[in-house]
């Protein structure tokens, strides 16, 4: 590969507990169908997602307690992007910012972690957190989202694009380059 290449090789890390929609938001962001039948994710899924110039390496971390604290620090290390999704319940949310603090030992302060406050289309429903709060509860740049909704796929794809050009900062692009 190319230097240049390898410059617009990012990798994605997708972190949260089970069934807060990482997968989901992964199938949102690649253009596959999304269903409502919850598969649990065993071990990582890795998909390869092109924005703009940037090849994305995504891997989405299954959310079980034992895989999370056997593997995640494995999958973690090399991230230059890390997304948390929550599903923005209060005891979820409070658990996120434990995967926070986790994922921290394992990258550089200067790898971005941002979260995603998932069902969002629920929090009349059932006292779900507003982004904001949920925002105030982690301490990182937080965004509310329904990745169930195939309209929200640029909202998240305008989400990483964003990060994706503090990581080309980072690695002295210009840019004209990204």
């Amino acid at each position: 590969m190319l230097s240049t290449e390898l410059n617009k090789l990012v990798k994605v890390s997708f972190i949260g507990h089970p069934a807060v929609g990482k997968t989901t938001m992964l199938k949102l962001l690649s253009k596959n169908t999304i269903d409502r039948i919850y598969m649990p994710t065993h071990g990582f899924d890795l998909k390869t997602v092109q924005i703009e110039s940037f090849t994305l390496k995504i891997w989405d971390l299954a959310g079980q307690k034992n895989y999370l604290k056997a593997y995640s620090k494995d999958h973690l290390l090399g991230s230059d992007i890390i997304i948390v999704v929550t599903d923005s319940t209060p005891r979820n949310v409070l658990s996120s910012r434990e995967l926070i603090n986790y994922a921290t030992h394992f990258v550089g302060r200067d790898c971005p972690i941002i979260a995603i406050a998932n069902k969002q289309d629920l929090k009349s429903v059932d006292g779900r957190m507003d982004p904001e709060r949920v925002g105030e509860i982690l301490k990182v740049k937080t965004f509310g989202l329904t990745a169930i909704n195939p309209e929200q796929r640029m909202i998240l794809i305008n989400i990483i694009r964003k990060e994706l050009e503090r990581v080309a900062v980072k690695r002295g692009m210009r840019e004209d380059e990204f």
